[in-house]
């Protein structure tokens, strides 16, 4: 995002812990975290969850987009994703 602050839209949001270490997360248009993929992020290894977050960003924009919900994904919406991402 070249450090401007993001309000009104998802946006991959830094947290540094107490300890020092970076983690990312994604935020909703409501500053609220989203849960399933803050879930997913916690799982990866420090280096790769800036990544998948900005990937998870992109992915949350278009369903939204499309008016798909997350629980909701079928197969051939992902098929739709992946053909709209070239």
């Amino acid at each position: 995002m070249g450090g401007r602050l993001a309000v009104g839209q998802l946006r991959v949001q830094e947290i540094v812990r107490g300890d020092g270490r970076v983690c990312y997360t994604v935020m909703d248009t409501d500053c609220s975290v989203v849960a399933e993929a803050d879930g997913f992020l916690r799982t990866c290894r420090a280096g790769t969850d800036r990544t998948y977050a900005y990937v998870l960003v992109d992915h949350l924009r278009w369903l939204r987009f499309a008016g798909l919900d997350t629980g909701a994904v079928s197969l051939e919406g992902l098929r739709h994703y992946m053909a709209a991402l070239g």
